[in-house]
């Protein structure tokens, strides 16, 4: 049975301050509910003597920490409410990492607005299991009733993705049948959609050698899920949990390929 640990969100930033991160790693928040400064920064100040304990007392915790501290490879993951994308129940954050021979889960639960943090859970995984374990975290969806759906290649000139408001914006207007079926599939109302982010840790080559592969999930209402690989040929395919944790773990290996040849 994976070990776990639960945190306040006070408690993991400080956590994270004391892993070496300037803030909380992407994709995480935090809002502090106190309104005064001065009372924040006494609440913080003894909290890091609480997490000083807490560490102390927990040798297994800082094992398994080790793995967030320069991971080989990171997993971000987003999701939204399609409809309402500043709904805070439906909002998902998740950051996965692989380091050697560990692997981390670390899932933020929800608080009452969509920046508030309910507080985070940090799942140990054996590294070859962090698609399997961040697709279980992932609410169930029917795959979709449709065929694989080719799409338009996206706007180089633009994002393919709108975070602020998760719609894809997935090709342009025009009126061969290839671009029709893009923007059908990009406007058919999504109950929920998201991204997840495969990165590699540290690059030989510095920050521009980086490899990174994302996804994207859409849960279309009253269709299903799909998720499209963010590269040629782009389009969208039914995604059962076994297609996407599949399709998760092709980018794994891809960054591992590629951390390999770098360390010869």
């Amino acid at each position: 049975m994976n070990r776990q640990w639960q945190f306040g969100d006070l408690e993991f930033l400080v956590l994270s301050d004391r892993l070496g991160y300037d803030y909380l790693p992407k994709p995480f928040t935090f809002m502090s509910r106190t309104p005064l400064h001065d009372d924040y920064v006494r609440e913080k100040r003894e909290m890091v003597q609480q997490v000083s304990s807490r560490l102390h007392a927990d040798g297994s915790l800082n094992q398994v920490l080790e793995s967030l501290v320069q991971p080989d490879i990171r997993i971000v993951v987003e999701g939204w409410d399609g409809r309402d994308p500043k709904r805070a129940d439906k909002r998902i954050r998740m950051m996965a990492a692989r380091r050697g021979g560990r692997g981390v889960l670390v899932t933020q639960l929800p608080g009452e607005t969509y920046m508030h943090s309910g507080g985070f859970t940090l799942t140990e995984c054996d590294p070859i299991m962090l698609a399997d374990g961040i697709v279980a975290e992932l609410p169930m969806a029917e795959p979709g009733g449709d065929a694989e759906i080719p799409l338009t290649p996206p706007d180089e000139k633009r994002d393919d993705v709108d975070y602020g408001y998760g719609h894809s914006r997935i090709g342009a207007p025009a009126e061969d049948d290839l671009d029709r079926m893009t923007q059908r599939f990009s406007r058919t109302p999504v109950s929920l959609v998201g991204t997840i982010s495969v990165i590699q840790g540290t690059s030989a080559y510095g920050p521009r050698g980086i490899a990174e592969h994302r996804l994207e999930w859409r849960d279309l209402e009253g269709q299903g899920r799909y998720a499209i690989g963010h590269a040629a040929p782009w389009k969208a395919v039914p995604a059962d949990a076994r297609r996407l944790t599949s399709m998760i773990n092709a980018r794994i290996a891809e960054v591992i390929r590629v951390i390999k040849e770098e360390r010869g």
